[in-house]
């Protein structure tokens, strides 16, 4: 190769290098503007040996960054929760289900029209028991079992004295009014018959058998006394009167638990003059109390031969003896002797 060729292609060597070189330099060069452009300008990429290493001129270190978005999350975390309203969150209500509604309605229609055909139901059966409740009672009770005619005889002037009484016990004890078995002439009668409506024969116009009873005491400042029936009397089948011990039990009244109360129901049963002697059930209520608490007062009938008969109230209990009645000034009043009055431990 001549000297002349060698120098030429040394010449393009140095060319290429320098050309090679000019445009790496223009490379780095746009690299170093588009940096500028992202990080805020060229003048930003020169380095400040007051900053430190690794900062950025007028511009926020990646320290500085991550500080200032951890403030920003504790910032975040610290903020109150925030009332959401309501209607943000309310949903769409489903369409309304028209058949259950239907149904619902029909159901509440139907146990209307049994609620009404209950109601008609318990008025019928509630005036039925009305027309037939007293004679429904009076017969559980066994009243004419436990209410007698009561017949004292004063031997001394001939004459009877009748009245009602009251069985207290099984074994015979009858209260009545004191009254009915003192006598007129003011003896103590020895007995006094105590004669029962099942005893009695319409054919022959008296009774099968008769008690006799004595008397065991008065009440003191009571118009009262106590009974106890002793043997039964009968005749036999050739007329004869016999008499005999008693071999049952009888039916009685318990006394009433609590005191009556104005407006409370009475039933009063007896043997008064005006049902001819015969046994007589009268309805009524407590029409008044009086201040000593032994007698009160009711609207329901008593009459001549009533005394000593029995009060009784709606629970089939004894709440005291007939005893006498007002009449005047177009008033008409019973009254009652309350068995609260009286001692009968």
């Amino acid at each position: 190769m001549s000297k002349k060729l060698f120098i030429t292609l040394i010449i393009i060597v140095l060319a290429a290098m320098g050309l090679t070189g000019w445009l790496l330099f223009k490379y780095q060069s746009q690299v170093a503007n588009d940096l500028s452009s992202v990080f805020g300008g060229a003048s930003d990429l020169k380095s400040d040996s007051s900053a430190g290493a690794g900062s950025l001129k007028n511009g926020t270190t990646t320290e500085e960054e991550i500080a200032a978005l951890k403030k920003e999350i504790e910032e975040l975390k610290n903020r109150p929760a925030q009332t959401v309203s309501k209607t943000d969150l309310t949903l769409a209500s489903p369409a309304p289900d028209l058949s259950a509604q239907n149904e619902l309605e029909s159901a509440k229609q139907n146990i209307s029209s049994l609620q009404e055909q209950l109601k008609e139901l318990q008025s019928k059966t509630s005036q039925a028991v009305s027309s037939n409740g007293d004679a429904n009672l009076i017969q559980s009770w066994q009243a004419s079992e436990k209410v007698a005619q009561v017949a004292c005889q004063d031997n001394y002037l001939g004459s009877w004295q009748l009245g009602s009484g009251v069985l207290i016990s099984e074994d015979g004890k009858m209260l009545t009014n004191q009254h009915v078995v003192q006598l007129s002439s003011g003896l103590t009668p020895s007995y006094c018959l105590v004669l029962f409506s099942k005893d009695y024969d319409n054919a022959s116009q008296g009774y099968k058998r008769e008690y006799r009873a004595t008397v065991v005491g008065y009440f003191t400042e009571r118009d009262a006394a106590l009974l106890k029936i002793q043997d039964v009397v009968y005749k036999d089948s050739n007329g004869q009167v016999q008499n005999a011990p008693i071999l049952n039990s009888f039916q009685f009244f318990r006394p009433a638990s609590g005191a009556s109360q104005v407006g409370d129901t009475v039933y009063v049963f007896g043997f008064p003059e005006s049902a001819n002697f015969n046994f007589s059930a009268t309805r009524g209520i407590v029409s008044n109390l009086s201040s000593s608490d032994v007698y009160f007062g009711t609207d329901a009938q008593i009459d001549r031969g009533n005394s000593g008969g029995a009060a009784v109230n709606a629970a089939g209990q004894l709440i005291g003896l007939p005893t006498y009645k007002y009449a005047g000034g177009g008033d008409y009043r019973g009254y009652i002797l309350d068995i609260h009055s009286l001692n009968l431990n």
